[in-house]
């Protein structure tokens, strides 16, 4: 494999209540990367300090296998867009689009050429002549992301770029984003505390808790293996049970309190097992063959829209996702008796930490 475009290695830094602790993490060439945590996880810092705004406490950076920790902001070729964009009131759209170009001396007609090209690329050639406090926030976003892209730089760095933004100004940003990922090619990281945001845009995922790199991978293996309880709880598992594996044959079973759960493969001992709430299935009746089945009353009904989040206390507790027509057909509400059930493909077990 090429050597990664951002290397982080043991980077540690705490600035007042924020801190970074041993973080590491590559990002490829081409590549999107969300670091995806909660409020006060400790994203920004990690992102400003690849921007060259704050200085390492320990550990090293590396952009394109050059060692940057004490080589200035403007000279590491990075494109930085803030949390709130930080577009000159002072200049028009274009002016601002240009700015970074200006700086570094390009010829008139290559600024012209490149600040019609984003124009273009990312909609906004009829705001060019206007003022920054004139715009929209979806349009502010991409006058700034339209910014930092002209330099044409080495990795785009975004802070929270959406967290402004209403939410259908923000799922169709994130979609613009996506395009021009795919159309530029430029390798970004990307700060969030946003899942769906996350889900739509990302190639590579790091999950970020209390300053702690927690699990890299791809959407998928996030969401779909996560490797710790907090993990599975932000990405919304919903079902995460601790209990005891005992390996029986070539199957797994997971003790948690009175009830065992079969699961195709995992580790043995203290774990924990999770499963997706849509992988869970809702009935009104138990079925003879059904894996993995708990029968109980419904003690909560959430609409999702396309979806209905249907809470069934047994035993234990277990949220099922299913269709809105679906529930609508089964005739269920809450107090009624329901069974739920999963299959041992759809658990996934983890260590307990």
């Amino acid at each position: 494999m090429a050597q990664p475009v951002v290397q982080v290695r043991d980077v540690s830094l705490r600035l007042g209540d924020f801190a970074v602790h041993d973080a590491d993490m590559d990002i490829q060439e081409r590549e999107y990367f969300v670091l995806l945590g909660p409020t006060g996880a400790g994203k920004t810092v990690l992102l400003e300090c690849i921007a060259g705004l704050h200085h390492p406490e320990t550990g090293d950076i590396y952009v394109e296998g050059e060692r940057v920790n004490d080589t200035a902001p403007e000279a590491r070729g990075l494109g930085y867009l803030p949390q709130d964009y930080a577009l000159f009131p002072h200049l028009t759209v274009a002016q601002n689009i240009a700015f970074g170009m200006r700086i570094r001396r390009k010829s008139r007609a290559e600024i012209e050429r490149k600040v019609a090209q984003l124009a273009d690329l990312l909609g906004i050639t009829h705001l060019l002549h206007r003022s920054p406090v004139r715009l929209s926030g979806g349009e502010k976003q991409r006058s700034a992301l339209a910014r930092a892209l002209a330099i044409e730089p080495r990795v785009l760095l975004l802070d929270e770029p959406l967290s402004a933004l209403d939410e259908q100004t923000r799922e169709g940003l994130c979609v613009e984003l996506r395009r021009v990922h795919q159309e530029l090619g430029t390798t970004t990281l990307h700060v969030s505390h946003n899942f769906e945001e996350t889900m739509s845009v990302a190639d590579k995922i790091g999950i970020i808790h209390e300053g702690r790199i927690r699990q890299i991978g791809t959407p998928e293996e996030v969401f779909r293996r996560p490797n710790s309880e907090f993990v599975a709880r932000f990405v919304r598992s919903e079902n995460v049970f601790r209990g005891t594996g005992k390996a029986e044959g070539d199957r797994l079973v997971v003790r948690s309190g009175s009830v065992e759960f079969e699961a195709e493969s995992g580790p043995e001992g203290d774990v924990f097992l999770t499963v997706r709430p849509e992988e869970v299935m809702l009935a009104a009746a138990p079925g003879p063959e059904r894996a993995n089945e708990l029968v109980g009353r419904i003690a909560r009904v959430v609409d999702k829209g396309a979806f209905m989040r249907v809470d069934v206390e047994a035993s234990l507790t277990l949220v099922a996702l299913v269709g809105r027509r679906s529930f609508q057909r089964s005739g269920l509400g809450v107090g009624d008796e329901a069974a739920v059930s999963f299959a041992p493909a759809s658990a996934h077990v983890f260590p307990a930490q």
